[in-house]
């Protein structure tokens, strides 16, 4: 069956600059579908699976610069398809088209609402998890603004997992670690936990990333309590360094980031972000894809 993902309020980011478009290669491949534009034929396709990104909130149809006529196109490509669609991220036409007085949608019911693959290899992490998945042959379970400390309280069995790559603690070093009465004993103890937890089901930990220079820009979305961290950069780095520690020795397997990654003063470099004001890793630079792009620094 010929597979495509599909976008009504946006075409979904492709871009090996853009966080949203490492996610959107990862619904590709576990769903061996090709990602589509207004452009291309959607009836050459049997099914259409709709996804917008991870920044898609379900029921939330704010589109930036209004309904345009690229709006209109692919409501209009998908309300005349008569595949199969499914929806992953939850968008339903005729609600959006109620919702924003566009008369285009039939009478069928709601499209069916999937979720990604649960198989028995997974990467679990917070939003930062992308930037470890290794291949098809792992599922994702992305935790956006789930901290460490958070992730331990649930105590989730992962025995029924082959394997299991975890990926959380870069929130933790942000925000919440330099708040403790004593940020150095919080850390270790944090982080002993965590690789006790890794080692209990045999999982790999991916280490910590570089700290990046305090005049990188975040959107209000990135802020915690109005602030973009807490704590001074030597401190953040000093407690980073700490947790990698314990990672590093612990026994357990982990995965590291490049020396490259880190620029003269040791921070983490600009150009391996997203270059829009973000967090995160772009794509090219994701563990999978950096030994192609290490040849650039």
């Amino acid at each position: 069956m010929k597979t495509g993902i599909i976008g009504v309020l946006n075409n979904p980011a492709t871009s090996f600059n853009s966080h949203s478009a490492g996610m959107n290669h990862i619904v590709s491949a576990l769903f061996k579908a090709d990602v589509l534009t207004q452009n291309d034929n959607w009836n050459d396709y049997d099914k259409l699976i709709i996804y917008h990104g991870p920044n898609f909130k379900e029921g939330s149809y704010n589109v930036i610069g209004g309904i345009t006529e690229d709006v209109i196109n692919r409501a209009k490509k998908l309300n005349e398809f008569t595949g199969i669609i499914e929806t992953l991220d939850g968008f339903q036409l005729k609600d959006f088209s109620i919702k924003r007085k566009i008369n285009l949608y039939n009478d069928n019911e709601n499209f069916k609402k999937i979720e990604l693959p649960n198989m028995k290899n997974m990467v679990i992490g917070d939003s930062h998890s992308l930037s470890v998945w290794p291949n098809e042959n792992y599922g994702i379970s992305r935790n956006d603004g789930k901290t460490l400390f958070g992730f331990l309280k649930l105590e989730k069995d992962l025995s029924v997992y082959d394997h299991v790559i975890l990926y959380f603690g870069n929130i933790d070093v942000r925000f919440h670690l330099c708040r403790q009465p004593d940020p150095i004993k919080a850390t270790k103890e944090l982080f002993n936990r965590y690789v006790e937890y890794a080692d209990k089901y045999d999982s790999t930990i991916a280490t910590l990333l570089p700290i990046e220079d305090e005049s990188r820009k975040l959107p209000g979305s990135g802020l915690y309590k109005g602030k973009p961290f807490f704590g001074s950069i030597d401190q953040r780095k000093e407690i980073r360094e700490i947790a990698n520690e314990i990672i590093r020795n612990s026994g357990v397997q982990y995965l590291s980031w490049p020396k490259e990654f880190l620029d003269e003063k040791g921070n983490l470099k600009f150009d391996v972000m997203e270059p829009k004001q973000s967090v995160h890793l772009r794509p090219a630079f994701y563990l999978r894809n950096i030994r192609q792009q290490l040849s650039l620094f």
